[in-house]
């Protein structure tokens, strides 16, 4: 009897063992399940974050460049008024010619200061160069009035600049033109 009844009781261990470790593998599996879970949503979450991370660094940038055209356009404003005062004085001394010494030497103490203040903060006079095509010009606006030529070469191309532009160095050779230049071109003579 006690042998039968230690082989019942053994019987019934290795069965409640088996139940715990059926149990107990069934809960690791179950947590496995929510640790994958987890792992996914914690992925997409990071790659969402990076999203995010990548567009907000991408409208900064675009939102300094806003601000920093707006600064140059300011700055452009300021610099064409400048440039606009120094040829309204040479026009001014040219069409005046009864203007007393003293007036004259006032005006051109004006202008040339006002060309050294462009000067200093880097803008400078530029003429184009002569006989290049002006759409291959950059900082150059036509006259209306053009030069008659029979070499169909030349069509287009500067014949003489009439009022020098200004520009101001951004980086490297890469130039902002505050004013352009007035030029002349060439217009093919007509038969």
């Amino acid at each position: 009897v006690m042998f039968a009844a230690l082989v019942w009781l053994s019987k019934k261990n290795q069965n409640e063992n088996f139940q715990i470790s059926e149990d107990i593998n069934e809960e690791i599996e179950a947590l496995d399940q929510r640790l994958k879970k987890l792992q996914e949503e914690i992925i997409s979450n990071n790659n969402l974050l990076e999203t995010y991370n990548e567009v907000i660094t991408n409208k900064s940038k675009e939102l300094d460049s806003y601000k920093q055209a707006n600064t140059n356009s300011k700055q452009k404003g300021l610099y064409s008024s400048l440039i606009n005062i120094v040829d309204f004085i040479e026009k001014f001394k040219l069409d005046s010619s009864n203007l007393d010494e003293k007036t004259k030497n006032y005006l051109i103490a004006i202008q040339d200061k006002i060309e050294i203040t462009l000067s200093s903060i880097g803008i400078e006079k530029f003429k184009p160069q002569l006989d290049k095509n002006i759409m291959d010009v950059a900082g150059c606006t036509p006259s209306r009035n053009t030069a008659k030529t029979s070499n169909v070469n030349k069509v287009n191309h500067i014949s003489k600049v009439l009022k020098p532009g200004y520009r101001i160095l951004i980086k490297d050779d890469k130039f902002d033109f505050i004013k352009n230049a007035e030029v002349e071109i060439f217009e093919l003579e007509k038969k």
